[in-house]
Order: C-alpha cells, then structure tokens, then sequence
C-alpha cells in the first residue's frame, strides 16, 4: 500500500498500543503508570504509546483524555490513529455518547464538555492530523479491519487530503452510485411495504430483505474510511435487532480472511472478559470473539489481535450499580507480545494451539 498521510509511518521501536480509552481518564492514567510512563509520556526504556483511536465519548472526561494525547502526541511521545468515533466529531455528527462536544449543553452532567468553542476548534485541528493507520516492516495498527482494497483507495487520494475532505468524497460516491440504482432502490422499498412494520419494531421479527441488506452493505463498504474504522459489513443470515432496528447486515469476522503475514493489531470490537458480558449482550448482534481465549492471537494465520477490552461500558455500569471492574483499558506490548490492563494484571499473547 503506498504511504501517504492518511497511512502513517509506525514507530519502529519498542511500542505500547492502548486500546480504546472512551473518555476513562482515570484507566488511562493508572495504564500508563502500570506500562513505567512518567506524566508527560516519557519512559526509561525509550518506549513510545501509539494510541488506537476511540480515546472520546462514553466516559467521565473526553476532553481530558485528548488534552492528554494532544500532548503526548505534540511532545513527540507518542502517536495516534482516528477511530470510528473521532470521525464522529470531525463531521460534528451528534451520535449516543458524544454531546459533550456536539452539544455541550445536552449532555450527562457527570461528563466533562468542551470549555469553549476554541478548544473545540483545538480538538478539531488536531483530530485532522491524525492518520486512519500506521505501519512499519515488522506490524500494522488500526481501528477495526486491515482491508487492502480500502487501504489501496485511501492511497490513491491526492497527497494533502485530511480524513475528513476523503471521508465526505467517498460517501458522495456512494450516494451517487446508490441514487443510480433504481432496481435495487425500487426493490428494498417493495419490501419495506409488504413487511407493513417500522424496522424500529422490536415485537415484528421481518424476514430477510435482500434489497435493504444490499444497500446497507454497500453503504459499508463503499466508504473506505467506514471500512477501516468500523469493519467489514455483509448481509446476515437472519435479521437481528441491535442499537433500535432489526438489522440486514452483520459485522464480519474479517481477521479470518487475513493472509498476509504482518501482523495486525486492532480496537474497536468490544471484547468480553471474565464477568464482562453485563451490558454487552446484543449490542451489536453475534459475539465475534466466542470462542476465543482473550491471550490467544485470532485469525487465519495466529496474527490478528484486538485489545479493547470493554473500558467503554465502564459509564453504563457505573449508572446501573452493576460492578465494572471487568471492563478494563489495556495495552498490546510489541515487540513482546503480552497484555497490560489497568490494574496491572498482565499476560503473554500466545498463538492458539489447533
């Protein structure tokens, strides 16, 4: 895949890669402790943090999280790629969790907000910096999927183009390529009137609609960076409700399709652990990682590895009286290969014996 901005350089040294912090200050805090990182990012071994986006929304103190990273980042300490929910903020899309900047004056009272508009606009700026994924020789780190068809768009774009400007351009093409599609357009509404149910409708189980999963998947796919920071979407053998609606499209397990031989290290794909599935079941349709020990590498080849580990439904728990000491923030040590969380429990990542 060419390198241009969008597609960053990896540190070649030894890195610690945080998963999705999610607005958790105080996780994040006692993890960089845990990793030997002083406050302003500095390590007596010269480590660097690389962080894997998803660091705002959900949690207590999203602005402090990114005035943290903001400042690892600019001192050099550190580097970061945007998640789904950066993207989020750079197109001001108000989404469940994000008041705190969309609309300040709409959100949680036990969040912190944007102070003011200029440090909104700091956010802003900065979040345009950001790469969508970083590799070196040896490793790739991004969001949610390594996807070389995507990857190779995203490279295409001129040189200067900010996540944002291709973000926009892509979904254009999208939209084009869906308003010229009549039969497909005049299909999916056909079903929608014979199901005579709102998909909202959590009591109408509807049949599959082919049509409908069509333009759902190709709503996925057709944008790269959607591809990148949200996964790989295809139509579901069975509709099933999650986040408000009967869905036609499911979230696939990507990694079993990886042969390239670099590893990857992702976030984003909430992992359970230990007592961990409070609040989780159904969010977003089948479990991916049933089946698979969290100290084992996944995948066709043993190379993939996802390290969020839940630290965003710390908030929801925290509301509901319900113990979240399962949801926890973690790093991926490379060149090691073993886990840090936040309490300081830590482990070496095997590959899975078959």
């Amino acid at each position: 895949v060419r390198m241009n901005p969008l597609i960053g350089k990896l540190d070649n040294g030894a890195i610690d890669i945080v998963g999705d912090v999610h607005g958790e200050i105080e996780p994040l805090q006692s993890l960089l402790r845990k990793l030997g990182y002083d406050g302003d990012g500095r390590h007596p071994a010269k480590r660097r943090l690389v962080f894997l986006g998803d660091l705002v929304d959900r949690g207590p103190d999203s602005p402090g999280v990114l005035e943290l990273v903001m400042r690892l980042v600019g001192n050099g300490a550190a580097q970061c790629i945007l998640g789904n929910h950066e993207m989020n903020l750079l197109r001001n899309d108000r989404k469940h969790g994000n008041d705190w900047y969309t609309r300040p004056e709409a959100a949680d009272p036990t969040e912190a907000t944007c102070d003011s508009k200029q440090q909104k606009e700091r956010f802003h700026q900065f979040l345009l910096t950001l790469p969508l994924a970083l590799q070196n020789e040896r490793l790739r780190i991004v969001h949610a999927c390594w996807h070389g068809e995507s990857l190779e768009r995203i490279a295409a774009l001129e040189d200067g183009t900010d996540a944002l400007a291709a973000f926009e351009l892509f979904d254009a093409q999208t939209i084009a390529a869906h308003e010229s599609n009549f039969e497909v357009r005049a299909q999916a509404q056909k079903e929608l009137d014979a199901l005579n149910a709102d998909l909202s409708d959590h009591h109408v189980v509807p049949p599959f609609l082919s049509a409908n999963a069509a333009i759902d998947a190709a709503w996925q796919m057709g944008n790269p960076i959607r591809v990148l920071t949200s996964g790989v979407e295809t139509p579901t053998a069975a509709p099933f409700y999650a986040g408000g609606k009967w869905r036609m499209v499911e979230r696939r397990k990507w990694w079993e399709d990886y042969g390239e031989e670099r590893p990857v290290i992702i976030g984003h794909y909430w992992r359970r652990f230990g007592n961990a599935s409070t609040g989780l079941a159904g969010k977003y349709g089948p479990d991916l990682f049933a089946g698979i020990e969290p100290q084992h590498w996944m995948g066709l080849r043993g190379n993939v590895y996802c390290v969020d580990f839940s630290v965003g439904a710390k908030s929801v728990a925290r509301a509901n009286n319900i113990d979240h000491s399962h949801f926890r923030l973690a790093a991926f040590r490379w060149p090691e290969c073993t886990v840090m969380h936040d309490d300081g429990e830590s482990w070496k990542v095997a590959k899975a014996e078959r």
